[in-house]
């Protein structure tokens, strides 16, 4: 009789966690399967069907912005999730953005991105603040979208601008069901000097690594104003815009056309590694310093009470991981943390050792899965 009962009582919890997990386990393991490799026949029977539409939404002075819609075809309404780019002149359109809100969609989500105008012209500053929260007003009472269920995420630098922007009551009433950071930062300024220089602290010891190619370019690209010396700094910057979208031919034949004190400048902004750029970028920073704590969550922590989604891999090298270990610190009971090893800041990055691989698999499956859960319900 008691081993009956207890038979009885492992296929409860057993069914209970079924129900609780197993559709969630197969839906975080859909999406992340679409992201590693796309979508396949096999996997789009398990999966909702989607379609993508570009829609506008009104932004003061700038008129109507486009943002994506990514919807599952099958669900009249689904909790919704807002991304947020990062500082890329691609905005909603950037391929890896695409590809994720299409895995999340497929995964039963109704996926909103739309433009932030500032941060699609790669610039990191706090109008973007304001990008944010009209969106987020906007959409709330969208017909598609499930009621009391709409959550956020920032990838890339908007995660930190998303932190600041949540403090404003018009992102707080209603408050969004989850919130996600993506390969973000703390601290703008070590941030920065790691974009600089490649160099961060791991456990108390200074690793190095080859920082993004065009991150310094991007760094120069920002705060252009913080340049002390007499220049035409709007010239020096239409060069760079050239850099900054990767038209490097274009602009090599715009700064051959400035004179020489500007033609000198961007010379040092777009040569990494350089001991003149980098005393200049000190420079840079410590005139900048007001505007960068202005916008590190490692300044206003304190404000920040609620919870939130942190996930970051660890071969970043725009942002670095310790960025994300920072959050932790500061904040341990808000932050749900996971670092992994299979994405660095724009891609999969599988690495060399299969058991650490198939663990992480594990780990990112299961977390992935909760916070599906926590953006559903």
């Amino acid at each position: 009789m008691a081993l009956s009962v207890l038979f009885i009582l492992i296929a409860i919890v057993a069914g209970w966690w079924l129900l609780r997990w197993g559709w969630i386990l197969i839906r975080s393991g859909g999406a992340l399967w679409y992201l590693a490799v796309g979508m396949n026949p096999t996997l789009s029977r398990c999966l909702y069907k989607i379609e993508v539409l570009t829609e506008r939404y009104p932004h003061g002075n700038e008129g109507l912005l486009p943002y994506r819609v990514y919807r599952p075809l099958i669900r009249s309404v689904a909790p919704a999730l807002v991304i947020y780019h990062g500082a890329t002149p691609y905005g909603e359109e950037h391929p890896a953005l695409d590809r994720l809100a299409r895995a999340l969609a497929h995964a039963g989500l109704i996926v909103f991105v739309p433009r932030l105008p500032r941060l699609q012209a790669v610039l990191i500053d706090e109008t973007n603040l304001y990008s944010m929260r009209v969106f987020y007003r906007y959409i709330q009472g969208h017909d598609r979208v499930l009621p009391g269920h709409i959550s956020v995420a920032g990838t890339s630098f908007a995660g930190g601008l998303l932190l600041k922007a949540l403090l404003d009551q018009d992102m707080q009433q209603p408050q969004p069901r989850a919130v996600l950071a993506y390969g973000s930062y703390c601290d703008l300024e070590t941030t920065l000097r790691f974009v600089l220089t490649g160099k961060r602290i791991d456990d108390g010891t200074e690793v190095s690594v080859q920082p993004d190619r065009w991150a310094q370019v991007i760094f120069f690209y920002n705060y252009l104003d913080y340049i002390p010396g007499d220049f035409d700094k709007e010239a020096v910057r239409a060069v760079l815009d050239y850099y900054v979208r990767d038209q490097v031919e274009e602009g090599d034949k715009a700064k051959e056309k400035l004179s020489s004190a500007e033609r000198r400048i961007t010379e040092l902004i777009i040569t990494p590694g350089n001991p003149e750029s980098s005393d200049l970028a000190e420079t840079v920073l410590q005139h900048a310093r007001r505007c960068l704590e202005d916008l590190s969550p490692s300044f206003f922590h304190s404000r920040i009470r609620f919870p939130f989604w942190v996930l970051h891999g660890r071969n970043d090298l725009m942002v670095p991981y310790t960025e994300a270990l920072a959050l932790k610190n500061l904040l341990p009971r808000q932050v749900r943390l996971y670092i992994t090893n299979l994405y660095s800041h724009k891609h999969l990055d599988y690495g060399d050792h299969l058991w650490r691989a198939i663990r992480d698999i594990v780990g990112l499956l299961t977390y992935f899965g909760r916070f599906l859960r926590a953006v559903g319900g």
